[in-house]
């Protein structure tokens, strides 16, 4: 007798989908990473005074704030690209949108293996940015939907682990490949993970919630199946029938961007809003961006030597970079272990209070010249952001917020996300020029205000029935800890 699909932990062919969709957020966090090491190369032609290989200048001296102009936009494309691409996860697909996205990926690809100038640079970073801000908006959406209510808390942490050895794999390759012309080959090779990522995709099937909000309920049930392997869906498929027909009312509506932010949606969604809100601008804020952008200027700083002029061998600041992103894909590992066993609020609470307390003895290790302490605690901010804030502000608003409001609510967070990574790239090499050692003070504040924030406005979401978290929490913002909002265990 086959057991009732939704007591299903992960299936093969489920973590199969998981993982192809998640080469798109591996891809991002390439994209995050790739620009740390090769910058002094490109800008400043530590590597030698510029020549020309085939008409492609070896280097294109500029300056630091034009540099950050070319780090910064990145998440401004990936801005654009979470919002522009609501209205398509909702009218052609999940899939879809994943597999298109590679697309451009591949276009900007090309052009940033054959840039020229700081211009194209600025425009082919632009594009991978619209890329992979769609795309990691909508996988948050097909995962949450494929994937069963067992399964979801490890595989939603899926996310943040493809980042992180995104990050990881383009530190690592740098390493060898910052020389002219090779950090052309190595911003190229973001188009290269785009084409296996189409591949795979075609291989998986589309979300059935999404199938069974467009009328399409024979294919929902038969990609269902697929999902779940042999065990029984009739129970799973009728209580997603009803689900999705009770989110989606009678008319089928979908939510704008325009109509959340007016609050023009059937159910009050105001908290919702606020939340995800909330933890994509911390999730940024946290300083996390100083620590991916400028981590090899930012160990120079620590260690008060002076910056590293190019040789064949990395320095140590670069060695440094390198093995930060590989602990962090340990730290992804483990958080996506821990996702099974705690909760969201928990988790998040733990993260930015330990990045709080890292964030204050890195300051309390840089001004008293304490190297030891400034560096060891910045590996242990970058882990515990992996291990909560890194990754559950995706995940924590897709399980109390109904289907036809989840693309919107997605891309406005995900949109003030992308608005904090470009104010941050751009504003961090200037905080440390000014403030030095105390920079990491502001982040230390920064992260406390977050776990206070959290402690009274986040509800616990694990496990929960999203129909019955919408029931509760769609009154408006409220304080969790009053007694009628806490959660029985």
């Amino acid at each position: 007798m086959s057991v009732p699909s939704h007591s299903l932990g992960i299936t093969r062919y489920q973590l199969f989908c998981v993982l192809a969709a998640s080469l798109s957020s591996l891809n991002y966090g390439w994209n995050y990473g790739v620009v740390n090491l090769p910058g002094d190369i490109i800008t400043k032609c530590d590597a030698g005074p510029q020549y020309f290989s085939n008409k492609f200048p070896s280097c294109m001296p500029t300056s630091d704030t034009i540099w950050g102009l070319v780090i910064g936009a990145f998440p401004l494309g990936a801005l654009i690209g979470a919002i522009s691409c609501t209205h398509f996860a909702n009218a052609y697909g999940r899939r879809a949108v994943l597999i298109y996205s590679n697309v451009i990926s591949i276009i900007a690809a090309a052009l940033l293996g054959t840039a020229l100038n700081i211009p194209m640079l600025v425009t082919a970073r632009f594009l991978v940015g619209v890329a992979q801000g769609c795309a990691n908006g909508t996988y948050t959406n097909y995962v949450t939907e494929i994937t069963t209510p067992r399964a979801r808390s490890t595989l939603g942490s899926v996310i943040q682990l493809s980042i992180c050895m995104g990050t990881m794999l383009s530190q690592l390759v740098s390493l060898g490949l910052v020389k002219p012309p090779l950090w052309r080959v190595l911003f190229a090779i973001t188009g290269a993970i785009s084409i296996l990522s189409i591949w795979l995709l075609t291989k998986c099937v589309e979300s059935p919630k999404w199938l069974i909000s467009k009328q399409r309920t024979f294919e929902a049930q038969s990609n269902l199946q697929r999902l779940r392997k042999s065990a029984d869906c009739t129970e799973e498929f009728a209580a997603l029938v009803e689900t999705v027909h009770a989110e989606m009312g009678p008319h089928s509506y979908t939510a704008t961007v325009s109509d959340l932010l007016r609050g023009k949606t059937p159910n009050n969604l105001r908290h919702q809003l606020l939340l995800a809100v909330l933890g994509m601008s911390f999730q940024q804020l946290s300083g996390i961006g100083g620590v991916s952008f400028y981590s090899t200027k930012l160990f120079s700083s620590i260690a008060s030597a002076p910056p590293a002029e190019y040789t064949p061998k990395p320095q140590l600041a670069q060695i440094l970079t390198a093995v930060v992103s590989t602990v962090g894909t340990v730290a992804a590992l483990v958080g996506a272990i821990m996702a099974g066993y705690f909760g969201r609020r928990s988790l998040l609470l733990f993260s930015h209070g330990a990045m709080a307390v890292s964030s204050l003895l890195i300051a309390v290790g840089s001004v008293k010249g304490y190297s030891l302490l400034a560096i060891s605690m910045v590996f242990i901010f970058y882990c515990v952001y992996i291990v909560g804030a890194g990754s559950l502000p995706w995940i924590f608003p897709g399980e109390m917020t109904p289907i036809y409001a989840v693309s919107a609510i997605v891309a406005v967070s995900g949109s003030i996300a992308y608005t904090c990574v470009f104010v941050v790239g751009m504003v961090f090499p200037l905080l440390m020029d000014a403030w030095n050692g105390y920079t990491f003070l502001l982040f230390a504040a920064i992260n406390f205000i977050a776990t206070v924030l959290f402690f009274f406005l986040l509800p616990e979401t694990k496990d929960k029935q999203v129909s019955e978290m919408i029931r509760i929490h769609s009154v408006g913002i409220h304080n969790v800890m009053k007694r009628k909002f806490r959660q029985q265990k």
